[in-house]
């Protein structure tokens, strides 16, 4: 693979020059290739087993292989090994969504991979993992991964309220759609959004124009909220 090293190394550089949009579960290269096209700007590979939307690391790789260098990519792991860990043929971020301590992830860092560390809610959880120098963003997921439940109103309140004081680039997940993800995002003002269960019409089986229109509703609400 002859890939930008800027993009595999710092995927979230994009992250100050535009709000960045994540699809996550990507399982085909049609799929892949239509987020392309939409503008996200990082896709999800779900390595762990168990869901509708996993995928060998082979695959990933060879869908990987055949995007544009402009596009990041982010292997999804839970809990995994020590050898799972080493992903050495793997030149993407990776994204923790299991129990993993903070020091089983900093061994994953490495010179030059980004580390996002998906995080169940909690104040007092995120506020740990946004101390650490273990990853390099925090992604809030209000529900079990890809489970297509939604953050409460409260919970967002209370997520609006702590994102200006973490260090750490905010990513709002969890029951996001192509019809909620704008109220979301004018409240809570994240750094970026990563939706799954939200673009598909049925599980693990992503629709182009959810996500189409998931990307488009997510760009016009963060810019209306930039203009504001």
């Amino acid at each position: 693979m002859n890939r930008d090293s800027q993009f595999v190394a710092k995927p979230f550089q994009k992250i100050e020059q535009r709000f960045f949009v994540k699809i996550c579960g990507i399982r085909d290269m049609q799929i892949a290739h239509v987020c392309v096209d939409a503008g996200a700007d990082a896709i999800g590979f779900v390595l762990a087993e168990g869901s509708p939307r996993s995928i060998s690391l082979e695959s990933a790789i060879e869908i990987q292989s055949d995007l544009p260098q402009t596009m990041s990519s982010i292997a999804v792991v839970r809990n995994p090994s020590p050898q799972d860990l080493a992903l050495t043929t793997w030149n993407g971020g990776i994204q923790f969504h299991g129990d993993e301590s903070i020091d089983f992830v900093q061994r994953a860092r490495g010179s030059s991979r980004m580390i996002i560390k998906a995080i169940n809610a909690g104040v007092e959880e995120i506020l740990k993992w946004d101390s650490t120098t273990a990853i390099d963003a925090l992604l809030v997921d209000g529900s079990a991964a890809g489970s297509g439940e939604s953050h409460d109103s409260a919970w967002l309140e209370q997520l609006a309220a702590l994102r200006p004081k973490l260090k750490k680039p905010l990513i709002l997940a969890g029951g996001l759609t192509p019809e909620n993800v704008g109220a979301a995002i004018k409240l809570v003002k994240p750094a970026g959004v990563d939706v799954s269960s939200g673009v598909e019409i049925a599980r693990g089986v992503k629709d182009a124009g959810l996500i189409r229109a998931f990307i488009a509703a997510a760009r016009e609400a963060h810019d209306s909220s930039a203009r504001n």
